[in-house]
Protein backbone atom coordinates (compact mmCIF):
# COMPACT_ATOMS: atom_id res chain seq x y z
CA UNK A 1 0.00 0.00 0.00
CA UNK A 2 2.51 2.26 0.78
CA UNK A 3 4.54 1.56 -2.43
CA UNK A 4 1.10 2.46 -4.50
CA UNK A 5 0.34 5.28 -2.43
CA UNK A 6 4.12 6.50 -3.26
CA UNK A 7 3.75 5.96 -6.93
CA UNK A 8 0.52 7.89 -7.24
CA UNK A 9 2.19 10.94 -4.95
CA UNK A 10 5.21 10.72 -7.95
CA UNK A 11 2.17 10.95 -10.88
CA UNK A 12 0.52 13.67 -9.24
CA UNK A 13 3.70 15.68 -8.86
CA UNK A 14 4.57 14.80 -12.68
CA UNK A 15 1.03 15.96 -13.95
CA UNK A 16 1.19 19.42 -11.71
CA UNK A 17 4.77 19.89 -13.26
CA UNK A 18 3.53 18.77 -16.48
CA UNK A 19 0.13 21.75 -16.65
CA UNK A 20 2.11 23.98 -14.78
CA UNK A 21 4.81 24.24 -17.70
CA UNK A 22 1.92 24.07 -20.65
CA UNK A 23 0.55 27.06 -18.52
CA UNK A 24 3.32 28.60 -18.19
CA UNK A 25 4.28 29.07 -21.83
CA UNK A 26 1.01 29.95 -23.20
CA UNK A 27 1.14 33.33 -20.84
CA UNK A 28 3.02 36.57 -20.83
CA UNK A 29 4.88 38.63 -18.12
CA UNK A 30 6.23 42.24 -17.82
CA UNK A 31 10.00 42.11 -17.20
CA UNK A 32 9.74 45.56 -15.06
CA UNK A 33 13.98 46.52 -14.75
CA UNK A 34 14.61 49.92 -13.43
CA UNK A 35 18.39 50.90 -15.29
CA UNK A 36 19.95 53.76 -13.18
CA UNK A 37 23.03 56.12 -15.23
CA UNK A 38 24.43 58.91 -14.01
CA UNK A 39 25.10 60.10 -17.50
CA UNK A 40 21.31 59.93 -17.67
CA UNK A 41 19.96 63.23 -19.18
CA UNK A 42 17.03 64.92 -16.48
CA UNK A 43 14.90 64.94 -18.75
CA UNK A 44 14.76 61.39 -19.39
CA UNK A 45 14.59 60.51 -16.10
CA UNK A 46 11.94 57.81 -15.68
CA UNK A 47 11.64 56.75 -19.59
CA UNK A 48 10.02 53.81 -20.53
CA UNK A 49 10.97 51.96 -23.30
CA UNK A 50 9.01 48.71 -23.97
CA UNK A 51 10.99 46.05 -26.03
CA UNK A 52 9.32 42.79 -27.32
CA UNK A 53 11.80 40.10 -28.44
CA UNK A 54 12.02 36.48 -30.24
CA UNK A 55 8.25 36.15 -31.32
CA UNK A 56 9.34 33.31 -33.64
CA UNK A 57 5.90 33.08 -34.82
CA UNK A 58 4.47 32.07 -31.66
CA UNK A 59 0.66 32.91 -31.00
CA UNK A 60 -0.79 34.08 -27.62
CA UNK A 61 -4.84 33.49 -28.40
CA UNK A 62 -6.12 34.20 -30.81
CA UNK A 63 -4.81 36.82 -33.04
CA UNK A 64 -2.32 37.64 -30.16
CA UNK A 65 -5.39 38.85 -28.16
CA UNK A 66 -2.91 37.69 -24.69
CA UNK A 67 -0.07 39.34 -25.43
CA UNK A 68 -1.44 42.86 -27.02
CA UNK A 69 -4.10 42.95 -23.92
CA UNK A 70 -1.07 42.77 -21.73
CA UNK A 71 0.87 45.18 -23.59
CA UNK A 72 -2.57 47.66 -23.38
CA UNK A 73 -1.98 47.42 -19.47
CA UNK A 74 1.52 49.35 -19.70
CA UNK A 75 3.07 52.66 -19.63
CA UNK A 76 5.98 53.43 -21.90
CA UNK A 77 7.38 55.91 -24.06
CA UNK A 78 8.64 53.86 -27.00
CA UNK A 79 8.64 50.60 -28.29
CA UNK A 80 11.80 48.60 -29.40
CA UNK A 81 11.32 45.28 -31.66
CA UNK A 82 14.34 43.44 -31.37
CA UNK A 83 14.35 40.94 -33.99
CA UNK A 84 13.40 37.04 -34.60
CA UNK A 85 10.31 37.86 -35.97
CA UNK A 86 10.11 34.39 -37.63
CA UNK A 87 10.58 30.82 -36.14
CA UNK A 88 13.63 28.15 -37.84
CA UNK A 89 10.67 26.18 -39.50
CA UNK A 90 7.95 28.05 -40.58
CA UNK A 91 8.57 31.44 -41.88
CA UNK A 92 4.57 32.77 -41.24
CA UNK A 93 4.20 36.23 -40.80
CA UNK A 94 0.17 36.34 -39.42
CA UNK A 95 1.63 36.21 -35.77
CA UNK A 96 3.90 39.11 -36.39
CA UNK A 97 1.25 41.12 -38.42
CA UNK A 98 -1.78 40.36 -35.38
CA UNK A 99 0.39 41.90 -32.69
CA UNK A 100 1.33 44.78 -35.29
CA UNK A 101 -2.69 45.50 -35.45
CA UNK A 102 -3.03 45.16 -32.11
CA UNK A 103 -0.28 47.13 -30.78
CA UNK A 104 -1.48 50.80 -29.14
CA UNK A 105 -0.54 53.56 -31.83
CA UNK A 106 -0.01 56.15 -29.47
CA UNK A 107 3.79 55.92 -29.04
CA UNK A 108 7.03 55.88 -31.45
CA UNK A 109 7.78 52.30 -32.45
CA UNK A 110 11.09 51.39 -33.88
CA UNK A 111 12.32 47.45 -35.38
CA UNK A 112 15.43 45.57 -36.01
CA UNK A 113 16.27 42.25 -37.50
CA UNK A 114 17.50 38.82 -35.93
CA UNK A 115 19.39 36.71 -37.02
CA UNK A 116 16.39 34.32 -38.70
CA UNK A 117 14.89 37.19 -40.27
CA UNK A 118 17.03 38.79 -43.29
CA UNK A 119 20.49 36.67 -42.44
CA UNK A 120 21.31 39.78 -40.97
CA UNK A 121 21.18 42.02 -44.24
CA UNK A 122 20.02 45.69 -45.07
CA UNK A 123 17.16 44.35 -46.81
CA UNK A 124 14.36 45.14 -44.16
CA UNK A 125 15.04 48.81 -44.90
CA UNK A 126 13.83 48.91 -48.27
CA UNK A 127 10.60 49.12 -49.63
CA UNK A 128 9.19 45.52 -51.62
CA UNK A 129 10.80 43.19 -48.39
CA UNK A 130 8.04 41.48 -46.83
CA UNK A 131 9.38 43.15 -43.23
CA UNK A 132 9.90 46.22 -43.91
CA UNK A 133 6.05 47.00 -45.82
CA UNK A 134 4.69 45.25 -42.70
CA UNK A 135 6.11 47.43 -40.41
CA UNK A 136 5.75 50.15 -42.59
CA UNK A 137 1.81 49.49 -42.89
CA UNK A 138 1.61 49.59 -38.91
CA UNK A 139 3.79 53.07 -38.33
CA UNK A 140 7.05 51.21 -37.15
CA UNK A 141 10.19 52.78 -38.42
CA UNK A 142 12.99 50.94 -38.99
CA UNK A 143 16.03 51.96 -36.46
CA UNK A 144 18.89 52.18 -39.10
CA UNK A 145 21.52 53.75 -37.75
CA UNK A 146 19.79 55.09 -35.63
CA UNK A 147 17.56 57.59 -33.96
CA UNK A 148 17.91 61.32 -31.63
CA UNK A 149 14.63 61.32 -29.32
CA UNK A 150 14.70 64.42 -27.67
CA UNK A 151 12.77 65.56 -24.73
CA UNK A 152 12.58 69.16 -22.85
CA UNK A 153 15.63 70.29 -24.23
CA UNK A 154 17.39 67.00 -24.24
CA UNK A 155 18.69 64.02 -26.66
CA UNK A 156 19.24 60.18 -25.82
CA UNK A 157 20.62 58.58 -29.20
CA UNK A 158 18.94 54.93 -30.20
CA UNK A 159 21.60 53.56 -32.16
CA UNK A 160 22.40 49.82 -33.91
CA UNK A 161 25.20 48.22 -33.50
CA UNK A 162 28.46 49.28 -34.97
CA UNK A 163 29.86 45.57 -35.92
CA UNK A 164 27.62 45.60 -38.99
CA UNK A 165 29.60 42.55 -39.89
CA UNK A 166 28.10 40.62 -37.67
CA UNK A 167 24.96 41.75 -36.03
CA UNK A 168 21.81 43.41 -37.29
CA UNK A 169 23.10 45.55 -40.36
CA UNK A 170 24.95 43.06 -42.65
CA UNK A 171 28.49 43.84 -44.60
CA UNK A 172 26.80 43.13 -47.94
CA UNK A 173 25.42 45.05 -50.76
CA UNK A 174 24.31 48.66 -48.69
CA UNK A 175 22.92 50.82 -51.11
CA UNK A 176 24.21 54.12 -51.23
CA UNK A 177 21.22 56.03 -49.89
CA UNK A 178 21.54 53.70 -46.87
CA UNK A 179 25.05 54.85 -46.75
CA UNK A 180 24.59 58.23 -46.80
CA UNK A 181 22.44 58.18 -44.23
CA UNK A 182 24.74 56.04 -41.87
CA UNK A 183 27.32 58.47 -42.42
CA UNK A 184 25.22 61.50 -41.67
CA UNK A 185 23.60 60.22 -38.16
CA UNK A 186 27.77 59.65 -37.07
CA UNK A 187 28.31 62.65 -37.89
CA UNK A 188 25.85 64.32 -36.00
CA UNK A 189 26.23 61.88 -33.24
CA UNK A 190 30.02 62.82 -33.46
CA UNK A 191 29.13 66.39 -33.32
CA UNK A 192 27.16 65.89 -29.80
CA UNK A 193 28.75 66.87 -26.24
CA UNK A 194 29.09 63.18 -24.60
CA UNK A 195 26.07 62.04 -25.90
CA UNK A 196 24.03 59.16 -24.01
CA UNK A 197 23.53 56.30 -25.87
CA UNK A 198 21.03 53.56 -25.96
CA UNK A 199 22.38 50.54 -28.47
CA UNK A 200 19.33 48.16 -29.84
CA UNK A 201 20.80 45.20 -30.97
CA UNK A 202 19.70 41.57 -31.49
CA UNK A 203 22.06 40.01 -29.96
CA UNK A 204 24.50 41.40 -27.49
CA UNK A 205 27.79 42.55 -27.96
CA UNK A 206 29.76 40.09 -24.47
CA UNK A 207 29.64 43.13 -22.05
CA UNK A 208 32.83 41.43 -19.81
CA UNK A 209 35.10 40.55 -22.54
CA UNK A 210 36.12 41.31 -25.80
CA UNK A 211 35.77 38.52 -28.08
CA UNK A 212 38.99 38.10 -30.31
CA UNK A 213 37.04 37.72 -33.57
CA UNK A 214 35.13 41.01 -33.10
CA UNK A 215 38.46 42.94 -31.49
CA UNK A 216 39.85 41.54 -35.28
CA UNK A 217 36.97 42.77 -36.87
CA UNK A 218 36.93 46.43 -35.56
CA UNK A 219 40.42 47.26 -35.10
CA UNK A 220 41.07 45.91 -38.83
CA UNK A 221 37.88 45.95 -40.98
CA UNK A 222 36.40 49.17 -39.13
CA UNK A 223 39.65 50.70 -38.84
CA UNK A 224 38.52 51.55 -35.07
CA UNK A 225 41.54 52.55 -32.74
CA UNK A 226 39.26 53.48 -29.84
CA UNK A 227 40.32 50.68 -26.72
CA UNK A 228 36.22 50.76 -25.94
CA UNK A 229 34.46 48.16 -27.73
CA UNK A 230 31.41 48.67 -25.86
CA UNK A 231 30.46 51.97 -27.47
CA UNK A 232 27.14 52.64 -25.65
CA UNK A 233 25.66 53.73 -21.91
CA UNK A 234 22.79 51.16 -22.05
CA UNK A 235 22.36 47.98 -23.89
CA UNK A 236 18.94 46.66 -25.04
CA UNK A 237 18.93 42.84 -26.00
CA UNK A 238 17.25 39.38 -27.34
CA UNK A 239 18.56 36.49 -29.32
CA UNK A 240 19.19 33.99 -25.87
CA UNK A 241 15.55 33.43 -24.80
CA UNK A 242 16.99 33.92 -21.48
CA UNK A 243 18.46 30.07 -21.63
CA UNK A 244 14.96 28.82 -22.86
CA UNK A 245 15.22 26.32 -19.92
CA UNK A 246 16.00 27.52 -16.40
CA UNK A 247 16.19 25.80 -12.92
CA UNK A 248 15.72 27.17 -9.61
CA UNK A 249 18.96 28.79 -7.99
CA UNK A 250 20.76 27.32 -10.80
CA UNK A 251 20.09 29.89 -13.33
CA UNK A 252 19.81 29.28 -17.89
CA UNK A 253 20.90 25.73 -18.38
CA UNK A 254 21.80 26.48 -22.48
CA UNK A 255 21.99 29.17 -24.05
CA UNK A 256 22.80 30.20 -28.09
CA UNK A 257 26.34 31.09 -28.47
CA UNK A 258 27.39 30.30 -24.69
CA UNK A 259 26.61 26.42 -24.44
CA UNK A 260 25.82 24.76 -21.23
CA UNK A 261 25.63 26.43 -18.40
CA UNK A 262 26.03 30.38 -19.54
CA UNK A 263 25.24 31.88 -16.58
CA UNK A 264 23.57 35.04 -16.33
CA UNK A 265 26.02 37.59 -17.93
CA UNK A 266 25.03 38.09 -22.09
CA UNK A 267 22.35 35.58 -21.59
CA UNK A 268 19.35 37.14 -19.14
CA UNK A 269 19.04 40.65 -17.45
CA UNK A 270 20.21 43.54 -16.19
CA UNK A 271 24.52 43.77 -16.07
CA UNK A 272 26.47 46.37 -15.54
CA UNK A 273 30.42 46.43 -16.01
CA UNK A 274 32.31 49.97 -16.43
CA UNK A 275 29.53 52.08 -16.05
CA UNK A 276 27.82 50.26 -19.33
CA UNK A 277 24.92 48.24 -18.67
CA UNK A 278 23.43 45.89 -20.36
CA UNK A 279 19.95 44.28 -20.61
CA UNK A 280 18.41 40.94 -22.25
CA UNK A 281 15.31 40.07 -22.44
CA UNK A 282 13.89 36.33 -22.48
CA UNK A 283 11.37 37.25 -25.21
CA UNK A 284 8.24 34.77 -26.18
CA UNK A 285 9.02 32.45 -28.41
CA UNK A 286 11.30 28.93 -28.39
CA UNK A 287 14.09 27.31 -30.77
CA UNK A 288 15.35 24.12 -31.31
CA UNK A 289 13.74 20.48 -32.21
CA UNK A 290 10.08 19.97 -31.96
CA UNK A 291 10.78 17.96 -29.00
CA UNK A 292 12.26 20.75 -27.10
CA UNK A 293 9.96 23.51 -28.62
CA UNK A 294 9.20 24.70 -24.71
CA UNK A 295 10.29 26.33 -21.42
CA UNK A 296 11.22 25.50 -18.51
CA UNK A 297 10.86 27.84 -15.57
CA UNK A 298 11.41 30.96 -18.06
CA UNK A 299 7.88 32.38 -18.60
CA UNK A 300 7.18 34.13 -22.24
CA UNK A 301 7.68 38.15 -21.52
CA UNK A 302 8.51 41.16 -22.71
CA UNK A 303 10.22 43.78 -20.95
CA UNK A 304 9.91 47.30 -19.89
CA UNK A 305 12.80 48.96 -18.96
CA UNK A 306 12.88 52.26 -17.13
CA UNK A 307 15.59 54.39 -17.05
CA UNK A 308 16.38 56.57 -13.87
CA UNK A 309 18.63 59.69 -13.39
CA UNK A 310 21.31 58.65 -10.69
Amino acid sequence: MKKIKTAWIIIGVIILFLLGTIWSNSHVTVDKVTIAHNRLPAAFDNFKILQISDLKGKEFGNNQKKLVNVIKKQQYDAVVFTGDYISEEEENLQPLESLLKGMPKNNDMYYILGDKDGDNSTAALKKGDRFYDLFTKYNVKPLYPGMEIKKGGDSIWLKTNPYVGMNEVGAGDISSQLLEEKEAFEARLKEQQDPFTVEISHRATEIDYEDPYLHEYRTTTLNDADKEWRQWDVSLNGHTLGGQFKLPIIGPLYALNFGLFPGKVNVTGVHTVDNHTQYINNGLGVSGPWFAQFRLFNTPSIGLITLKAK
